[in-house]
């Protein structure tokens, strides 16, 4: 289609009005149906992930993570969190990433 420069403008607010459009619908977590995406298979077979045994760690010494890493022990995956409590006590903590339990 041929268009001069005076159809440019009115041309590239239409297009821009289009996509304002159909981009304002409700915005939702996860799928448009609103479930939350599945988690990869790796993260199904573990019973928490690393940021939650990081969080649960925190609140139950009452310390602040300084490090957190996956291990695996034997054919068990592991979490290695390394703590600072109130009193300035740096000490690590071990999580089993299938069950939660502090090993």
């Amino acid at each position: 289609m041929y268009y001069n420069r005076r159809m440019r403008l009115p041309l590239l607010a239409a297009a821009i009005g289009v996509a304002l459009a159909l981009g304002t619908g409700t915005a939702t977590a996860g799928w448009p149906d609103g479930r939350d995406p599945p988690r990869s298979r790796a993260l199904a077979e573990r019973g928490v992930s690393l940021d939650e045994a990081v969080a649960r760690a925190e609140r139950r010494y009452d310390a602040r993570a300084v490090r957190a890493e996956e291990q695996h022990n034997g054919n068990r995956l592991v979490y290695r969190i390394r703590l600072l409590g109130a009193d300035g006590r740096v000490f690590e903590v071990t999580i089993d990433a299938a069950t939660g339990a502090e090993l």
